[in-house]
């Protein structure tokens, strides 16, 4: 990393402290330090930094009383050089102003509960190949008929709820309700077969002890025996559910995503679906049984 990168300055003032500590640690005496510490002295270097590794025999720290841990939130906004306002300086002052201290949350959200912390962004390097990859991910990857997989089994075609794509997978999808007097939206998402979603939905249309199962049924049973209506589905976006490897759900966000930002789709949806847990991520967790 060179001393000039977009990183925080404390990340790069680290870096050869760390680098020092770590060899004086492995390093059974100041000869044997000296004779490893010199392609790490150069890489530095060429890094920029004018850091000078010394031996330093490593001390044991004096033991320190155990202190109970405190719950601490932390906001990580992404570290820009470009960004000339004082970002850490307006979050504190931001605490201090909302939570005075006659505020009856103020034991809860203070200097001490609230901390900052910089992310680091993306490098041009990692943004190109990320996007390389989606693409080529998306131009690889077969439809079903070309992998071999059933699309549709529907036995009347022309009634499939998604057009003959009803075992469609890791997808977004609207239901459109439309009455007499309005139009209602409603977005959901599912990271299995569309079909088993769509059965568990007629379940809750009609069966009474299922009607408050979702904002989509409510509405459903509030139509019931007073204005006929019709239900037509489509497919939003696709995207990955939760992978233990990113510890991302590109599913849960993109949902969320529509829900934000075109209200219009999603009329029937409500704000508190914004703060729901991903549920993707539980098969991930190990549980007794």
């Amino acid at each position: 990393m060179h001393s000039k990168s977009n990183h925080p300055p404390n990340i790069i003032r680290n870096i050869p402290e760390s680098v020092n500590t770590r060899l004086s640690e492995i390093s059974s005496d100041k000869a044997m330090f000296n004779k490893a510490a010199t392609p790490y002295q150069d890489a530095l270097y060429k890094s920029g930094s004018k850091y000078k590794l010394e031996f330093k025999p490593p001390q044991r720290a004096p033991s320190q009383r155990r202190n109970r841990s405190r719950n601490i939130i932390w906001f990580n906004p992404p570290y820009n050089k470009n960004v000339k306002s004082k970002i850490g300086r307006e979050f504190l002052r931001l605490i201090d102003n909302c939570f005075p201290a006659d505020h009856k949350l103020r034991k809860i959200f203070n200097r001490n509960t609230l901390k900052l912390s910089y992310s680091c962004m993306p490098n041009v390097q990692q943004i190109l190949k990320g996007h390389n990859k989606s693409v080529l991910a998306n131009s690889a990857q077969p439809t079903p008929d070309q992998a071999g997989e059933q699309a549709c089994n529907c036995r009347k075609k022309e009634q499939c709820p998604l057009e003959g794509n009803c075992f469609s997978k890791g997808i977004v999808y609207q239901a459109q309700v439309t009455s007499g007097r309005q139009t209602e939206t409603y977005v959901g998402f599912t990271a299995t077969e569309f079909k088993s979603r769509f059965q568990n939905y007629q379940v809750s249309f009609n069966n009474e002890t299922h009607k408050n199962d979702t904002e989509l049924s409510k509405h459903i049973w509030q139509l019931k025996g007073n204005e006929r209506f019709t239900i037509k589905w489509k497919i939003l976006a696709k995207a990955k559910p939760y992978s233990n490897l990113t510890k991302r759900c590109n599913l849960c966000t993109t949902e969320k995503h529509f829900i934000i930002t075109k209200p219009e789709l999603t009329t029937l949806n409500k704000r508190n679906e914004l703060i729901s847990t991903c549920r993707h991520r539980r098969k991930f967790i190990l549980r007794y049984s």
